[in-house]
């Protein structure tokens, strides 16, 4: 294993399943780092495209593993079993990376021995390269154990944005079974055992597309369990480490929101709880006035009209507000004097609550 403390082997370990398509510009990115001392994994997780053809190409430049489908953490799990480096970041086949993003992950963690975790920025593209959307500009650094055991989150990114130390990693992995998404389970797992760091600034390519669309997804048992499995890893890890506190899972408010969104029943009792919690949560992890306010908005919406927030979880931010603004509009929208409405309430109510924390 190499332990050159200045100039560390990076392993990068791409994960595959039937993106040909798109696994060539995976690679690319990683083969042209302008940090040299990598090695890249490339396990295939039982592909029935073109995905072994395009990946044995690359011949001596990569090590490639083809394994039986057996889901992202499987696929993760192998090519770790293999790797030797001392910070280990992680790929999605349909994402890709800048050609710095290896170098500046390392000099960041030669910056800051007590990080185990770093999160960084992203751009998000289309399916043809196109930059599309708005990325997270903000994420928690330092001691986030609080943050898990109170809020159940903190502002984390993306697989294909993770990077960690393989000390961290042999403590924690391999990755069970349940959560399926790797990235839950090491956002919510890995802060017990260490500091976590941040770059400002997006050092990797998220491609959104048809099959991998989560964000605006209507699938709301996958997002109950979603919720359910990182409440889980936060209390697992904590009991693991010695910790008594446990996360309450109705803290959660996406988590209640979804429930709310599963019945079709809200109540404004509930709409309110969710408003308060939203704002002491926002405050709490240091969410922009802008983020905040999108969380509020999706949340009430959700709460007090949930066939609404179906339409609204589905279609997203941008737009659901272009069905408002233009008029083609499917006939359970609510009224626009209601959307100016919520904006104003939610906007005044953000406003207190910083006055109040900050007394």
């Amino acid at each position: 294993m190499n332990t050159n403390p200045v100039n560390p082997l990076v392993s990068v370990i791409i994960g595959n399943y039937n993106y040909g398509r798109f696994i060539q510009k995976a690679i690319e990115s990683v083969l042209h780092q302008t940090y040299r001392n990598f090695e890249l994994i490339v396990v295939d997780d039982g592909s029935t495209d073109n995905s072994r053809e395009i990946i044995e190409s690359y011949q001596d430049k990569l090590t490639a593993i083809f394994q039986e489908n057996g889901g992202q953490n499987a696929a993760f799990n192998a090519g770790f079993a293999v790797s030797k480096g001392e910070i280990i970041c992680f790929l999605d086949s349909d994402d890709y990376y800048y050609p710095d993003k290896l170098a500046k992950v390392v000099a960041a963690f030669n910056q800051n021995p007590n990080w185990v975790q770093i999160s960084h920025g992203r751009t998000t593209v289309d399916a043809d390269g196109g930059i599309v959307g708005r990325d997270p500009t903000y994420f928690n650094q330092g001691d986030v154990k609080p943050l898990l055991l109170q809020w159940g989150r903190y502002a984390w990114a993306v697989t294909s944005a993770l990077s960690y130390r393989r000390s961290i990693l042999e403590k924690v992995l391999p990755f069970p079974k349940q959560p399926t998404a790797g990235d839950t389970y090491l956002t919510a797992t890995v802060p017990f055992y260490g500091e976590i760091g941040k770059i400002n600034e997006p050092l990797m390519y998220y491609r959104k597309h048809g099959n991998n669309i989560q964000a605006n997804s209507d699938k709301f048992t996958y997002l109950i369990k979603q919720r359910e499995d990182t409440a889980n890893c936060i209390n697992n890890a904590a009991s693991k480490v010695g910790i008594n506190q446990r996360f309450d899972i109705q803290r959660d408010i996406d988590y209640r929101s979804f429930k709310i969104l599963q019945s079709g029943r809200g109540s404004l009792t509930e709409t309110l709880q969710i408003i308060w919690i939203t704002l002491q949560e926002g405050v709490a992890i240091g969410h922009s006035f802008k983020d905040t306010s999108e969380r509020l908005v999706r949340r009430s919406i959700c709460a007090l009209f949930p066939n609404e927030g179906k339409i609204y979880r589905t279609l997203g931010l941008r737009r659901y507000l272009l069905f408002k603004l233009t008029g083609n509009k499917p006939q359970l929208l609510p009224s626009r004097s209601l959307i100016s409405y919520l904006s104003v309430l939610l906007s005044s109510a953000y406003s207190a609550s910083l006055r109040f924390f900050n007394r």
